[in-house]
């Protein structure tokens, strides 16, 4: 006969171990914030980037979507090389420009626009550990 107690003690004891292994992963996840996310064109705000893979260089870039299939190119051609530190890291400061196919927001003049590491694909591109902006333009 089944001893419930200990095959309900089983399936917890998994259950916390897969939210353990979940949460683990999100927190190794790389993550960039811009500081500040307000901004305008031309104006320059802070990176800071943390979850890259250690002592790398990773190319950073301005886009309009955060994913994008070819031949869509909805990023600035100007952007940003930088090194991660031991722990996969980075500090940098970034000139804003306004993104392509950014996504157009209730003020006629601003942009939603991504700071991210650029990550190409065979038929796709993205911004891993993107930033999100509010981009003013005259």
């Amino acid at each position: 006969m089944l001893d419930f107690r200990k095959l309900l003690a089983a399936g917890c004891a998994s259950l916390a171990l897969g939210a353990t292994f979940t949460a683990a992963a999100a927190a190794m996840a790389p993550k960039i914030a811009a500081k500040p996310h307000k901004l305008m064109v031309g104006a320059e705000t802070a990176l800071k980037g943390r979850g890259f893979p250690p002592n790398t260089s990773i190319e950073l870039r301005e886009c309009g979507k955060t994913f994008w299939l070819a031949p869509s190119n909805p990023c600035l051609e100007e952007g940003a090389t930088v090194l991660t530190d031991a722990k996969g890291r980075f500090q940098t400061t970034f000139k804003v420009g306004l993104c392509p196919e950014g996504e157009a927001t209730k003020k006629p003049t601003q942009r939603v626009c991504y700071i991210g590491e650029l990550v190409s694909g065979e038929d796709t591109g993205s911004l891993a550990g993107a930033a999100r902006l509010l981009v003013t333009f005259p």
